[in-house]
């Protein structure tokens, strides 16, 4: 009778946390969504390959923040090679490599960089009342301007394309 109580007590624990993280948005112990791009691992460049390239900015209240060299290279996941999306500097330009025609979401890249991105939470700095983000992207066509885009995590990065993501005050 006493582990039925204890089991019971459990789920019901279990579930006021879940219900309380899906409506907060607290978003730290929820998985982040995955892309079959995350799993592409390149044992070298190749002419036999799509190789594209986007270039990513992200501001926080102003300040442009680093983002590091080999990302998605002889990581845990691709020991020996190069994730679908990486960088090779600590320019911001995201080289999107794969063996063939692979959607690649913006938000493949943070996961393998093991960073959060989403519409509530950039890094570590979240949506408030005071802060937003906003996503602004550049197409790659010539003549683009940067335009807002709400696809956040979900964008899909084509060649060429600007893509800054703000964290700022509203």
């Amino acid at each position: 009778m006493d582990l039925d109580k204890i089991l019971f007590g459990g789920a019901i624990a279990a579930t006021v946390v879940f219900v309380i993280l899906t409506t907060t948005g607290n978003t730290d112990l929820i998985e982040n969504d995955s892309w079959p791009i995350e799993e592409t691992c390149l044992g070298s460049h190749s002419s036999e390959i799509s190789h594209t390239h986007s270039v990513l900015s992200i501001i926080i209240n102003g300040n442009e923040q680093y983002i590091p060299q080999n990302v998605g290279i002889q990581d845990s996941e691709c020991p020996d090679g190069m994730r679908g999306i990486h960088t090779h500097d600590d320019s911001g330009r995201l080289h999107i490599e794969t063996p063939s025609q692979i959607s690649a979401p913006i938000g493949a890249f943070f996961n393998i960089w093991g960073e959060v991105f989403n519409s509530n939470q950039i890094l570590d700095n979240k949506v408030d009342s005071e802060h937003e983000i906003v996503m602004y992207v550049k197409a790659g066509e010539e003549g683009a301007e940067f335009e807002i885009n709400q696809d956040f995590e979900n964008y899909l990065m084509l060649d060429d394309d600007v893509i800054e993501i703000h964290y700022q005050k509203k």
